[in-house]
């Protein structure tokens, strides 16, 4: 899609009201292009779909903390998972990593064509631009999933941003993923999730501001390679649950509820 047609799905989702929709068309550069691409709507065979967006974190204080590999095997973990679900013809997976700059490795993709996190693409270096990144992610999904509701195909989407530190140089700010996620929620349309590594940010409170709910967050305070490992592991086994079922606020607590 070109710039102006995600603008134009954007802003024809009912999903977002005018302030969240002018956050999301004011920057369109090139990641949310690449983001907002996908499967062409006659290749899915599921009566519908579940967009499930993975962002993950790629600075310095991953590798600093000896978690890049724990990260690497996670989300092979979850790959796997997916894979193995009932659900996995029903399930697109884009990937992002973050850091200084923001990467689309691929956007929706069904399971098996999903990129596998490994040395030669994924190490951690530079910042933490976690505004940008969900901004530009939100906006990337909400017009990829309005193409595919306009084709007819029910989709309910899933975006989840792992990381171990606040935001570092980002334009856009907490206030602006706020008025997005709100709108987003509200639709129950979406789920979106903050996954926090680490006990020197307080990640709930981080989380809040970019308005993802109590019962959409996961911390585990020791960042070590098990609790990251098993943080995916929280992540695919929720992703999977939220493709069986309605998904907005009112389901079971959140998305890491029952």
């Amino acid at each position: 899609m070109s710039k102006s047609q995600i603008s134009s799905w954007i802003q024809a989702s009912s999903a977002v009201g005018p302030a969240a929709s002018s956050v999301l068309t004011g920057d369109l550069g090139a990641v949310v292009v690449a983001g907002a691409a996908g499967i062409d709507t006659d290749d899915i065979q599921a009566s519908d779909v579940t967009l499930v967006t993975l962002l993950v974190d790629a600075s310095s204080s991953i590798a600093t903390r000896g978690l890049e590999d724990a990260v690497r095997k996670g989300q092979n973990d979850l790959l796997d998972a997916f894979a193995s679900s009932k659900e996995r013809d029903a399930i697109l997976l884009a990937l992002w990593t973050f850091n200084d700059e923001l990467r689309v490795h691929h956007a929706y993709v069904p399971v098996d064509d999903a990129t596998r996190l490994g040395a030669k693409n994924y190490a951690g270096l530079g910042g933490t631009r976690l505004y940008d990144t969900w901004v530009d992610a939100l906006a990337a999904n909400v017009a990829y999933a309005e193409r595919l509701r306009a084709s007819g195909t029910p989709t309910r989407s899933v975006v989840v941003v792992v990381t171990d530190g606040e935001d570092c140089g980002s334009r856009r700010r907490a206030a602006d993923c706020a008025r997005v996620s709100k709108d987003l929620l509200a639709s129950e349309q979406f789920q979106l999730a903050f996954v926090g590594v680490g006990s020197d940010v307080d990640f709930r409170a981080v989380a809040r501001s970019m308005g993802v709910p109590d019962g959409s967050v996961a911390v585990a305070e020791n960042a070590t390679p098990a609790a990251m490992r098993q943080l995916f592991r929280m992540v695919s086994q929720s992703a999977i649950r939220a493709s069986q079922r309605t998904v907005g606020p009112a389901a079971g607590g959140g998305f890491f509820g029952p």
